[in-house]
């Protein structure tokens, strides 16, 4: 009955619209850039890459982190967007109140990055169970909250040089997502201890890390899974990989950090350490399913998934358009509550 009266009180109101970002590429204008080999007829993952607070971080982004190349190399489909300016002139995420907001202005950040994937589904044939958010330092901050705002969007995020927000209570993540914690011992900007910006404190890496392993359900103690070579300016195998085993969504869920020992702001990754990183978009997807409703990936078809079908209303909302229609209306949410309960 609850529901029902939930649905009525729904279609009394105004169809759902994404807002407005002044002062930043409007989500169809992001460059997209394709692999040689793309094909329309088949589905293709898809990395998004969130800079940090720039221009002061651009040469490490063009010079010695060419992902684009690297990403179209390895067949996935590469966005960039940027950011909002500040005062300054940086272009910055809104990400957690540590970072990197310094005007107050709260742009709706989440809402244009989850516009954007959007706008490329739209657009292009994306495969919607690889779709990943890689971010550094301000970037790596904000991956941070769409990991905890909207974890049905993506199959993972990789934070380099970034962190969580430093009050857990504060994250409320509705579904299992892989997370990547990478970081350098010795970053003298986000720094491996945790810290703060102003006054306003930042967890560890670790710290980081180890949120999602409890919200995944891993174990509370990561195991050290070897070293290799992530930045060719360090001269020996230098990266740690720490994994959070045993998680309660393996499929669909889990925690790592990769630990650069005596690593700085700005790694120069190494061909091995881009390899190791495509392999780990690779292999942590979300759970291929025929649970067509199961919007969010948790194997259930509840209250999280109605709300991303009415959050859709009226659009052509490629996450909830369960009859690929083109139109999000009462025909997908007929689907949705023929399917409702467990997908097991």
């Amino acid at each position: 009955m609850r529901l029902i009266h939930f649905l009525i009180f729904f279609f009394s109101c105004t169809p759902f619209a994404h807002g407005q970002w002044p002062g930043q590429t409007p989500p169809d204008a992001v460059p997209v850039y394709l692999p040689a080999d793309y094909d329309p007829s088949e589905q293709t993952p898809l990395v998004i890459f969130l800079h940090g607070y720039a221009p002061l971080t651009t040469a490490w982004y063009d010079i010695l982190l060419p992902l684009q190349e690297d990403a179209t190399d390895h067949g996935y489909i590469f966005a960039k967007p940027n950011g909002s300016q500040d005062g300054l002139g940086e272009f910055y995420w809104n990400a957690t109140d540590a970072c990197c907001d310094m005007w107050g202005n709260d742009p709706d950040h989440v809402g244009y990055i989850i516009a954007l994937v959007e706008s490329i589904k739209a657009q292009y044939n994306i495969d919607p169970q690889r779709v990943h958010l890689i971010g550094h330092s301000n970037g790596g901050f904000m991956c941070h909250r769409m990991a905890c705002e909207s974890p049905e969007t993506f199959a993972s995020v990789v934070s380099i040089a970034g962190a969580m927000w430093n009050d857990p209570e504060i994250c409320h993540p509705t579904s299992p997502i892989h997370v990547l914690q990478i970081h350098g011992t010795l970053d003298p900007v986000i720094f491996w201890l945790g810290g703060y910006i102003g006054f306003t404190p930042y967890p560890s890496a670790s710290t980081s890390a180890a949120y999602w392993a409890m919200h995944n359900g891993c174990s509370t103690t990561a195991t050290n899974a070897g070293n290799f070579d992530f930045d060719w300016f360090i001269l020996f195998n230098e990266t740690t990989r720490w994994v959070y085993e045993s998680c309660d969504y393996n499929e669909s869920g889990s925690a790592e950090l990769w630990q650069i020992t005596t690593g700085a702001h700005f790694p120069a990754i190494s061909a091995e350490g881009i390899n190791a990183l495509f392999d780990y978009l690779d292999t942590h997807t979300k759970p291929q399913t025929n649970c067509i409703a199961d919007l969010d990936g948790d194997q259930q078809v509840a209250i999280e998934d109605l709300l991303l079908v009415i959050g859709g209303w009226g659009s052509d909302d490629s996450i909830a358009d369960l009859n690929n229609d083109s139109i999000v209306n009462i025909s997908d949410l007929l689907i949705l509550l023929k399917g409702w309960g467990s997908c097991a």
